[in-house]
Protein backbone atom coordinates (compact mmCIF):
# COMPACT_ATOMS: atom_id res chain seq x y z
CA UNK A 1 0.00 0.00 0.00
CA UNK A 2 2.90 2.35 0.77
CA UNK A 3 4.35 1.71 -2.71
CA UNK A 4 1.00 2.69 -4.25
CA UNK A 5 0.95 5.93 -2.28
CA UNK A 6 4.48 6.82 -3.35
CA UNK A 7 3.70 6.05 -6.96
CA UNK A 8 0.60 8.22 -6.81
CA UNK A 9 2.42 11.20 -5.35
CA UNK A 10 5.41 10.86 -7.68
CA UNK A 11 3.17 10.56 -10.70
CA UNK A 12 1.12 13.58 -9.68
CA UNK A 13 4.37 15.51 -9.22
CA UNK A 14 5.53 14.79 -12.79
CA UNK A 15 4.20 17.92 -14.45
CA UNK A 16 3.00 21.10 -12.81
CA UNK A 17 1.43 23.10 -15.59
CA UNK A 18 0.94 21.66 -19.07
CA UNK A 19 -1.57 22.85 -21.64
CA UNK A 20 -4.70 20.78 -22.05
CA UNK A 21 -5.32 18.82 -25.22
CA UNK A 22 -9.10 19.25 -25.25
CA UNK A 23 -12.28 19.63 -23.34
CA UNK A 24 -14.09 16.37 -24.07
CA UNK A 25 -17.69 15.12 -23.98
CA UNK A 26 -20.86 17.26 -24.28
CA UNK A 27 -21.21 20.17 -21.88
CA UNK A 28 -22.82 19.50 -18.51
CA UNK A 29 -25.23 22.26 -17.47
CA UNK A 30 -25.63 22.57 -13.72
CA UNK A 31 -29.33 22.97 -12.91
CA UNK A 32 -30.61 25.32 -10.26
CA UNK A 33 -30.90 23.72 -6.81
CA UNK A 34 -34.49 24.04 -5.64
CA UNK A 35 -33.62 21.73 -2.74
CA UNK A 36 -30.38 21.43 -0.76
CA UNK A 37 -29.18 17.82 -0.56
CA UNK A 38 -28.09 16.22 2.69
CA UNK A 39 -24.42 15.35 2.09
CA UNK A 40 -24.33 11.90 3.67
CA UNK A 41 -23.58 9.51 0.81
CA UNK A 42 -27.21 8.41 0.43
CA UNK A 43 -29.35 9.57 -2.49
CA UNK A 44 -32.69 10.03 -0.77
CA UNK A 45 -35.85 9.92 -2.92
CA UNK A 46 -36.35 13.24 -4.69
CA UNK A 47 -33.16 14.71 -3.25
CA UNK A 48 -31.50 15.04 -6.67
CA UNK A 49 -34.64 15.24 -8.81
CA UNK A 50 -33.80 18.85 -9.74
CA UNK A 51 -30.22 18.03 -10.83
CA UNK A 52 -28.69 17.58 -14.26
CA UNK A 53 -27.76 13.93 -14.87
CA UNK A 54 -24.81 12.60 -16.87
CA UNK A 55 -24.20 8.87 -17.39
CA UNK A 56 -20.61 7.93 -18.13
CA UNK A 57 -18.14 5.03 -18.25
CA UNK A 58 -14.82 4.56 -16.50
CA UNK A 59 -12.07 2.64 -18.24
CA UNK A 60 -10.26 1.10 -15.26
CA UNK A 61 -6.65 0.74 -16.44
CA UNK A 62 -3.58 -0.70 -14.81
CA UNK A 63 -1.40 1.97 -13.29
CA UNK A 64 1.65 0.03 -14.43
CA UNK A 65 1.21 -0.60 -18.15
CA UNK A 66 -2.09 1.08 -18.97
CA UNK A 67 -3.83 -2.17 -19.86
CA UNK A 68 -7.63 -2.18 -19.56
CA UNK A 69 -8.86 -4.21 -16.60
CA UNK A 70 -12.61 -3.57 -16.73
CA UNK A 71 -15.19 -0.92 -17.51
CA UNK A 72 -17.43 0.59 -14.84
CA UNK A 73 -20.59 2.59 -15.40
CA UNK A 74 -21.20 5.77 -13.48
CA UNK A 75 -23.72 8.55 -13.07
CA UNK A 76 -23.17 12.16 -12.05
CA UNK A 77 -25.78 14.56 -10.65
CA UNK A 78 -25.04 18.29 -10.66
CA UNK A 79 -26.88 21.34 -9.34
CA UNK A 80 -26.01 24.63 -7.67
CA UNK A 81 -27.18 27.82 -6.08
CA UNK A 82 -25.28 31.10 -5.89
CA UNK A 83 -23.02 29.91 -3.08
CA UNK A 84 -22.53 26.15 -3.51
CA UNK A 85 -22.04 23.49 -6.15
CA UNK A 86 -23.58 20.09 -5.34
CA UNK A 87 -22.37 16.91 -7.04
CA UNK A 88 -23.33 13.29 -6.52
CA UNK A 89 -21.43 10.45 -8.22
CA UNK A 90 -22.53 6.83 -8.36
CA UNK A 91 -20.20 4.02 -9.48
CA UNK A 92 -22.19 0.90 -10.35
CA UNK A 93 -21.21 -2.76 -9.91
CA UNK A 94 -17.84 -2.13 -8.32
CA UNK A 95 -16.05 -4.57 -6.03
CA UNK A 96 -16.04 -3.81 -2.34
CA UNK A 97 -12.34 -4.21 -1.61
CA UNK A 98 -11.99 -3.33 2.06
CA UNK A 99 -12.82 -5.07 5.31
CA UNK A 100 -14.89 -2.14 6.50
CA UNK A 101 -15.28 1.58 5.95
CA UNK A 102 -12.13 2.37 7.93
CA UNK A 103 -10.01 0.22 5.62
CA UNK A 104 -11.64 0.68 2.22
CA UNK A 105 -9.05 1.28 -0.46
CA UNK A 106 -11.21 2.85 -3.13
CA UNK A 107 -11.34 6.64 -3.35
CA UNK A 108 -12.89 9.23 -5.61
CA UNK A 109 -12.08 12.85 -6.38
CA UNK A 110 -13.57 15.53 -8.59
CA UNK A 111 -11.09 18.10 -9.87
CA UNK A 112 -11.78 21.48 -11.47
CA UNK A 113 -10.07 23.72 -13.97
CA UNK A 114 -11.58 26.77 -12.31
CA UNK A 115 -10.73 29.43 -14.89
CA UNK A 116 -11.35 27.11 -17.85
CA UNK A 117 -7.96 27.70 -19.42
CA UNK A 118 -7.02 24.02 -19.84
CA UNK A 119 -4.27 24.17 -17.22
CA UNK A 120 -4.23 23.08 -13.58
CA UNK A 121 -2.83 25.94 -11.55
CA UNK A 122 -1.97 26.52 -7.91
CA UNK A 123 -5.12 27.00 -5.84
CA UNK A 124 -7.59 25.41 -8.24
CA UNK A 125 -10.28 23.50 -6.45
CA UNK A 126 -11.32 19.89 -6.04
CA UNK A 127 -13.26 17.60 -3.78
CA UNK A 128 -12.23 14.06 -2.89
CA UNK A 129 -11.85 11.36 -0.26
CA UNK A 130 -10.67 7.87 0.46
CA UNK A 131 -10.97 5.84 3.64
CA UNK A 132 -7.57 4.35 2.99
CA UNK A 133 -5.67 5.14 6.19
CA UNK A 134 -2.49 7.16 5.59
CA UNK A 135 -3.30 7.71 1.91
CA UNK A 136 -2.81 11.12 0.35
CA UNK A 137 -6.57 11.68 0.35
CA UNK A 138 -7.55 10.13 3.66
CA UNK A 139 -10.59 11.96 5.03
CA UNK A 140 -9.82 14.98 2.87
CA UNK A 141 -12.56 16.76 1.02
CA UNK A 142 -11.84 20.41 0.18
CA UNK A 143 -8.78 20.11 -2.08
CA UNK A 144 -6.55 22.51 -3.92
CA UNK A 145 -3.81 22.13 -6.51
CA UNK A 146 -0.50 22.53 -4.72
CA UNK A 147 2.57 24.26 -6.11
CA UNK A 148 4.52 21.02 -6.36
CA UNK A 149 2.05 19.51 -8.83
CA UNK A 150 -0.31 17.44 -6.67
CA UNK A 151 -3.59 17.82 -4.77
CA UNK A 152 -3.70 18.49 -1.06
CA UNK A 153 -6.29 19.56 1.50
CA UNK A 154 -7.05 23.18 2.27
CA UNK A 155 -6.53 22.52 5.97
CA UNK A 156 -2.96 21.36 5.34
CA UNK A 157 -2.17 24.86 4.16
CA UNK A 158 -3.83 26.51 7.12
CA UNK A 159 -6.98 27.26 5.15
CA UNK A 160 -10.62 26.55 5.94
CA UNK A 161 -12.18 23.27 4.87
CA UNK A 162 -15.28 24.79 3.30
CA UNK A 163 -16.44 21.71 1.42
CA UNK A 164 -18.21 18.58 2.60
CA UNK A 165 -18.46 15.01 1.40
CA UNK A 166 -20.31 11.83 2.32
CA UNK A 167 -20.15 8.37 0.79
CA UNK A 168 -21.60 4.90 1.06
CA UNK A 169 -21.33 1.44 -0.49
CA UNK A 170 -24.30 -0.89 -0.81
CA UNK A 171 -22.19 -4.03 -0.22
CA UNK A 172 -20.95 -2.98 3.22
CA UNK A 173 -19.54 -4.77 5.07
CA UNK A 174 -19.08 -7.84 2.82
CA UNK A 175 -15.59 -7.89 1.36
CA UNK A 176 -15.45 -8.88 -2.30
CA UNK A 177 -19.15 -8.25 -2.90
CA UNK A 178 -20.31 -6.27 -5.92
CA UNK A 179 -22.22 -3.13 -5.10
CA UNK A 180 -22.55 0.57 -5.84
CA UNK A 181 -20.45 3.40 -4.47
CA UNK A 182 -22.26 6.67 -3.90
CA UNK A 183 -20.49 9.97 -3.22
CA UNK A 184 -22.20 13.27 -2.40
CA UNK A 185 -20.21 16.49 -2.40
CA UNK A 186 -20.65 20.18 -1.68
CA UNK A 187 -18.04 22.57 -3.06
CA UNK A 188 -18.20 26.25 -2.11
CA UNK A 189 -18.44 28.70 -4.99
CA UNK A 190 -17.72 31.55 -2.59
CA UNK A 191 -15.47 30.59 0.31
CA UNK A 192 -13.73 32.20 3.24
CA UNK A 193 -10.21 31.57 1.95
CA UNK A 194 -10.20 33.96 -0.97
CA UNK A 195 -9.51 33.18 -4.62
CA UNK A 196 -6.53 30.89 -4.04
CA UNK A 197 -8.34 28.02 -2.31
CA UNK A 198 -11.98 28.22 -3.38
CA UNK A 199 -13.85 28.89 -6.58
CA UNK A 200 -14.46 32.48 -5.46
CA UNK A 201 -16.92 32.97 -8.33
CA UNK A 202 -18.26 36.52 -8.34
CA UNK A 203 -21.02 36.04 -10.91
CA UNK A 204 -22.85 33.30 -12.78
CA UNK A 205 -23.00 31.71 -15.32
CA UNK A 206 -19.47 30.37 -15.08
CA UNK A 207 -17.81 27.65 -17.17
CA UNK A 208 -15.22 25.43 -15.49
CA UNK A 209 -13.45 22.24 -16.48
CA UNK A 210 -14.09 19.09 -14.45
CA UNK A 211 -12.72 15.58 -14.15
CA UNK A 212 -13.85 12.57 -12.09
CA UNK A 213 -11.16 10.17 -10.89
CA UNK A 214 -11.77 6.76 -9.30
CA UNK A 215 -8.71 5.07 -7.82
CA UNK A 216 -8.32 1.50 -6.59
CA UNK A 217 -4.80 1.36 -5.16
CA UNK A 218 -5.05 -2.28 -4.01
CA UNK A 219 -5.32 -3.72 -7.56
CA UNK A 220 -3.45 -0.70 -8.95
CA UNK A 221 -6.24 0.64 -11.15
CA UNK A 222 -7.40 4.12 -12.10
CA UNK A 223 -10.31 5.43 -14.14
CA UNK A 224 -11.18 8.94 -15.22
CA UNK A 225 -14.05 10.75 -16.88
CA UNK A 226 -13.78 12.36 -19.36
CA UNK A 227 -11.24 9.93 -20.77
CA UNK A 228 -8.82 10.50 -23.62
CA UNK A 229 -8.13 7.12 -25.30
CA UNK A 230 -4.87 8.44 -26.73
CA UNK A 231 -3.41 8.48 -23.20
CA UNK A 232 -2.98 4.84 -22.10
CA UNK A 233 -2.63 5.46 -18.36
CA UNK A 234 -5.43 7.36 -16.64
CA UNK A 235 -3.24 8.55 -13.79
CA UNK A 236 -1.25 10.61 -16.30
CA UNK A 237 -4.41 12.51 -17.16
CA UNK A 238 -4.64 13.62 -13.55
CA UNK A 239 -0.97 14.59 -13.32
CA UNK A 240 -0.84 16.44 -16.64
CA UNK A 241 -4.39 17.80 -16.67
CA UNK A 242 -4.71 16.85 -20.30
CA UNK A 243 -8.47 16.42 -20.56
CA UNK A 244 -11.49 17.99 -18.93
CA UNK A 245 -15.21 18.08 -19.36
CA UNK A 246 -17.06 21.39 -19.53
CA UNK A 247 -19.40 22.30 -16.67
CA UNK A 248 -21.52 25.46 -16.85
CA UNK A 249 -22.68 26.66 -13.44
CA UNK A 250 -25.92 28.53 -14.10
CA UNK A 251 -27.75 31.18 -12.07
CA UNK A 252 -31.49 31.73 -12.05
CA UNK A 253 -32.39 33.47 -15.31
CA UNK A 254 -34.90 36.32 -15.57
CA UNK A 255 -37.77 36.38 -18.07
CA UNK A 256 -39.11 39.93 -18.47
CA UNK A 257 -42.57 40.07 -20.04
CA UNK A 258 -43.82 43.38 -21.52
CA UNK A 259 -46.68 44.40 -23.83
CA UNK A 260 -47.83 47.23 -26.03
CA UNK A 261 -51.16 48.95 -25.31
CA UNK A 262 -54.24 46.86 -25.93
CA UNK A 263 -53.74 43.67 -23.99
CA UNK A 264 -52.02 41.68 -21.29
CA UNK A 265 -50.40 38.29 -20.83
CA UNK A 266 -50.52 35.21 -18.64
CA UNK A 267 -48.25 35.29 -16.65
CA UNK A 268 -48.90 39.01 -16.26
CA UNK A 269 -46.27 41.49 -17.47
CA UNK A 270 -43.33 41.57 -15.06
CA UNK A 271 -40.02 39.86 -14.25
CA UNK A 272 -39.83 36.16 -13.31
CA UNK A 273 -36.87 33.93 -12.43
CA UNK A 274 -36.40 30.36 -13.67
CA UNK A 275 -33.71 27.71 -13.57
CA UNK A 276 -31.67 26.77 -16.63
CA UNK A 277 -33.62 24.85 -19.25
CA UNK A 278 -37.06 25.69 -17.86
CA UNK A 279 -39.64 26.08 -20.65
CA UNK A 280 -42.06 28.93 -19.89
CA UNK A 281 -45.36 29.22 -21.78
CA UNK A 282 -46.76 32.76 -22.15
CA UNK A 283 -50.31 33.50 -23.39
CA UNK A 284 -51.24 36.82 -25.05
CA UNK A 285 -54.71 38.12 -24.14
CA UNK A 286 -55.95 41.08 -26.23
CA UNK A 287 -58.29 43.64 -24.69
CA UNK A 288 -61.60 44.97 -26.06
CA UNK A 289 -61.16 46.36 -29.57
CA UNK A 290 -57.67 44.88 -30.00
CA UNK A 291 -56.16 41.73 -31.43
CA UNK A 292 -52.83 40.02 -30.83
CA UNK A 293 -50.31 40.59 -33.64
CA UNK A 294 -46.90 39.04 -32.82
CA UNK A 295 -44.14 38.44 -30.25
CA UNK A 296 -40.64 39.85 -30.00
CA UNK A 297 -38.05 37.81 -28.10
CA UNK A 298 -35.03 39.95 -27.32
CA UNK A 299 -36.20 42.43 -30.03
CA UNK A 300 -36.44 39.68 -32.69
CA UNK A 301 -39.84 38.96 -34.24
CA UNK A 302 -40.59 35.32 -33.43
CA UNK A 303 -44.08 35.09 -34.96
CA UNK A 304 -47.64 34.97 -33.70
CA UNK A 305 -47.93 31.53 -32.10
CA UNK A 306 -50.11 31.90 -29.03
CA UNK A 307 -49.15 30.81 -26.44
CA UNK A 308 -45.40 31.14 -27.02
CA UNK A 309 -42.77 29.01 -25.21
CA UNK A 310 -39.45 30.45 -24.02
CA UNK A 311 -36.55 28.18 -23.06
CA UNK A 312 -34.60 29.80 -20.22
CA UNK A 313 -30.96 29.39 -21.23
CA UNK A 314 -30.15 33.05 -20.50
CA UNK A 315 -31.99 36.23 -19.51
CA UNK A 316 -34.80 36.94 -21.98
CA UNK A 317 -37.28 39.73 -22.71
CA UNK A 318 -40.57 38.75 -24.37
CA UNK A 319 -42.84 41.50 -25.74
CA UNK A 320 -46.42 41.02 -26.92
CA UNK A 321 -47.67 43.35 -29.66
CA UNK A 322 -51.37 44.21 -29.90
CA UNK A 323 -53.05 46.20 -32.69
CA UNK A 324 -56.57 47.70 -33.02
CA UNK A 325 -59.11 45.49 -34.71
CA UNK A 326 -60.16 46.60 -38.22
CA UNK A 327 -63.25 48.85 -38.04
CA UNK A 328 -66.43 47.92 -40.04
CA UNK A 329 -67.58 50.61 -42.58
CA UNK A 330 -70.18 53.07 -41.19
CA UNK A 331 -73.22 54.12 -43.40
CA UNK A 332 -73.73 53.77 -47.22
CA UNK A 333 -74.20 50.60 -49.14
CA UNK A 334 -71.46 48.00 -49.11
CA UNK A 335 -71.22 45.13 -51.56
CA UNK A 336 -68.94 42.16 -51.47
CA UNK A 337 -68.22 39.85 -54.37
CA UNK A 338 -66.05 37.45 -52.41
CA UNK A 339 -66.14 33.98 -53.91
CA UNK A 340 -68.06 32.36 -51.10
CA UNK A 341 -70.33 30.48 -53.59
CA UNK A 342 -69.92 29.84 -57.32
CA UNK A 343 -71.62 32.51 -59.51
CA UNK A 344 -71.70 32.76 -63.31
CA UNK A 345 -70.58 36.05 -64.91
CA UNK A 346 -74.11 36.53 -66.36
CA UNK A 347 -75.69 36.29 -62.90
CA UNK A 348 -73.21 38.87 -61.59
CA UNK A 349 -73.94 41.31 -64.39
CA UNK A 350 -77.69 40.82 -63.91
CA UNK A 351 -77.37 41.70 -60.22
CA UNK A 352 -75.47 44.90 -61.00
CA UNK A 353 -78.03 45.90 -63.70
CA UNK A 354 -80.88 45.33 -61.26
CA UNK A 355 -79.25 47.52 -58.61
CA UNK A 356 -78.65 50.27 -61.20
CA UNK A 357 -82.32 50.12 -62.33
CA UNK A 358 -83.64 50.43 -58.78
CA UNK A 359 -81.37 53.41 -58.11
CA UNK A 360 -82.59 55.16 -61.31
CA UNK A 361 -86.26 54.73 -60.38
CA UNK A 362 -85.63 56.13 -56.89
CA UNK A 363 -83.91 59.20 -58.32
CA UNK A 364 -86.78 59.91 -60.75
CA UNK A 365 -89.39 59.63 -58.00
CA UNK A 366 -87.47 62.04 -55.85
CA UNK A 367 -87.36 64.63 -58.64
CA UNK A 368 -91.13 64.50 -59.05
Amino acid sequence: MGVSVSFLLITLWVSMILPAMAHLEPTVNSYWATTTPNINGVLAPGEWADAAVRDFTLQMRSRGDGSLNRTLNGRMYVKNNYTSLFIAVQIFNDYYLGQDFANNYTGLAVFFDNNHDGVLQVGENGEGVTTWVNSAFYSKNDLYYFGGGFWDADVNAGKTNDGSLGWNHTAYPTQGAIGNYTFEMMIPLVGTDGPNYDFAITSLPKTVGFKIWLQEPAPGLDGVYPDDPSIPVNIQEIANATTFGDLIIHPLYTLTIVTTAGGTTNPAPGAYQYGFGTVVSVQANPGLGYQFDHWELDIVNVGSANPYSVTMDQNHTLKAFFVPKPQAPVGGISFSFAEKTPMSPLAGYSAIFGIFTVATVLVKRKRR
